[in-house]
């Protein structure tokens, strides 16, 4: 029979058994004496870190009760004991965490231990006591023991409110950061963006804003994401100083312009690049120089103005930072505009004259001057694109409109561009006619074409649909062209390519439209009209509405 079987029924019960007359009397001793374990903390006092959530912020450490039995005939079986880790926020241990561990240590990672903190009930960025003993069980029946009762200081963290994500529209990519040093739920910052750019602000606690999904009040906010929309800016792109305000759910952006510093007592002019969200500019000194702020005319869009360029708030604004020429010469400064402060940066040198061309021709390869279609690049990022048609099997090249640089394509390899004289013609990888989106990037000379399988013009006069007024391509004017039954306005109407929404003509001003968002059109009046657009430049796509 299995002694350990016997020996553990035995202390299970009573912890102490005594035996017929006749038979030997099992006692265990021990447990409950003076000798009480020792706990050990690796620290006393500890500030907890959201930035290192898996590194051990405290390892405990305590003893064992050494039990025996009066009889060597039998053994005792390893965790008769049950020891127990308790926490608390009172030495009285009435309200306290509790969980077993047969080993004699445990180490408590900072975020283990900030949870186990907001589990007791203490506060985030205070420092206050957290008590913490082992409680030693045997049986039952049989009164509890404890360690020496261990004092921490401790300052657990909470959710900082600091900062706020300005998101991408699909929610996926944080793109840049506002900020709130006092976290009153108020966040300033200064936005790199492209005109109409849509987004979303979301908080460190995951509440994202959009806009109230209400038409006309761009500038409103809504947390509501079953039916808020994405916000947008407004259509110059450049340098925003942006607002938001979760209190009064708004929001605002102030558009920085003609942004310059002074030096020896004359302005000096920056440029303000979109997607390094920084101005740069040089300059030279006659001697060593500090230069302490910088000052531009702005644009300020708010809940009043909406997106209306003439109803903008015209102002000026100063911008603060230190930087130093230490003697004189020519330098190029630089003022970094995405964290929570402006950083100017310094350095000796002067700044290449910019030669880029934002336009990129389609040109007949035999006949350069025989422009098919022109490219452009608003963002002088080297990505042209453009819509022109072309026949099966058409051949073309891409040329810089002072025809410096001819782009063929790489040998034996179609969509590769070659700036060089071996290029070959590019061509169109297919027999069948059509109406094409080309683009063209130069940064790692690849080209490609989406062909356009449809114009749809929606709008309130036909509820927004996508299939009832497709345009036709007109092959000898090359214009798209539809009849429309206008006989409900409202908000207007926009044009739809190839069913997707992210693909729009939009109004840029009287007369011309953009690929992308923007303002609607609008007719002056209901009626029957022939809308016709002229694709050839992508940055003046031409349109006529002309009522019949």
């Amino acid at each position: 029979m299995n002694r350990f079987f016997y020996i553990s029924l035995l202390i299970i019960v009573l912890g102490m058994i005594s035996c017929n007359d006749d038979k030997e009397t099992l006692t265990v001793s021990g447990f409950g004496n003076s000798d009480t374990p020792a706990l050990t903390p690796s620290q006393t006092s500890i500030t907890l870190n959201a930035e290192t959530p898996a590194v051990s912020a405290l390892t405990l450490t305590w003893g064992d009760y050494d039990l025996s039995l009066n009889s060597d005939a039998y053994d005792l079986p390893d965790g008769m004991i049950e020891k127990y880790i308790e926490l608390a926020t009172d030495q009285s241990f009435e309200t306290a965490e509790s969980s077993l561990n047969q080993s004699n240590t445990r180490s408590y990672t900072h975020v283990e231990l900030n949870n186990l903190a907001k589990k007791l009930g203490m506060e985030a960025w205070e420092t206050a006591s957290l008590y913490i003993r082992i409680k030693y069980v045997l049986g039952k029946n049989i009164t509890p023991q404890y360690s020496n009762v261990v004092a921490l200081s401790i300052t657990p963290y909470g959710i900082r409110m600091n900062t706020l994500d300005l998101l991408s529209t699909d929610k996926e990519r944080v793109t840049a950061n506002l900020y709130s040093p006092t976290e009153n739920g108020i966040y300033q910052g200064y936005i790199g963006a492209s005109g109409w750019m849509n987004a979303y602000f979301r908080e460190n606690d995951g509440t994202t804003w959009g806009n109230d999904g209400i038409v006309g009040t761009a500038f409103k906010l809504s947390n509501d994401e079953s039916t808020h929309w994405n916000i947008w800016y407004p259509g110059a792109a450049g340098c925003y100083w942006t607002t938001v305000d979760t209190h009064s759910q708004q929001w605002s952006a102030t558009l920085l312009t003609n942004l310059s510093i002074i030096i020896d007592g004359n302005p000096v002019e920056l440029k303000f690049s979109v997607p390094r969200n920084s101005w740069t500019g040089s300059f030279k000194t006659t001697g060593a120089t500090t230069i302490t702020s910088a000052k531009a005319e702005t644009k300020a869009y708010t809940m009043n103005t909406g997106t209306d360029d003439d109803a903008a708030i015209s102002g000026t604004m100063e911008l603060n930072f230190t930087t130093s020429a230490p003697k004189a010469g020519s330098y190029i400064i630089t003022l970094e505009m995405g964290g929570e402060e402006v950083i100017a940066i310094l350095e000796e040198g002067e700044i290449e004259e910019n030669n880029y061309q934002n336009y990129l021709d389609m040109i007949n390869p035999d006949n350069w001057d025989d422009i098919l279609c022109k490219l452009y690049s608003p963002e002088e990022d080297y990505i042209y694109q453009g819509f022109c048609y072309a026949a099966g099997w058409q051949n073309f090249k891409f040329a810089t409109e002072d025809r410096e640089t001819i782009y063929g394509s790489v040998p034996e390899s179609l969509y590769e561009l070659d700036p060089t004289g071996a290029a070959w013609n590019i061509w169109m990888d297919t027999e069948n006619s059509g109406f094409y989106l080309y683009t063209a990037n130069l940064a790692n000379n690849t080209w490609s074409a989406l062909e356009i399988t449809s114009m749809a013009v929606s709008g309130d006069f036909n509820g927004w649909s996508i299939a009832s007024d497709l345009m036709t391509y007109d092959l000898e004017l090359k214009v798209w062209k539809v009849i429309l039954d206008i006989t409900y306005i409202e908000w207007g109407m926009n044009i739809v390519i190839n069913e997707d929404w992210d693909m729009m003509l939009t109004k840029k001003n009287n007369g011309v439209l953009q690929y992308g968002k923007g303002s609607n059109i609008v007719p002056d009046e209901t009626g029957t009209y022939l809308l016709t657009i002229n694709m050839w430049d992508m940055n003046n796509i031409t349109y006529t509405l002309d009522k019949q």
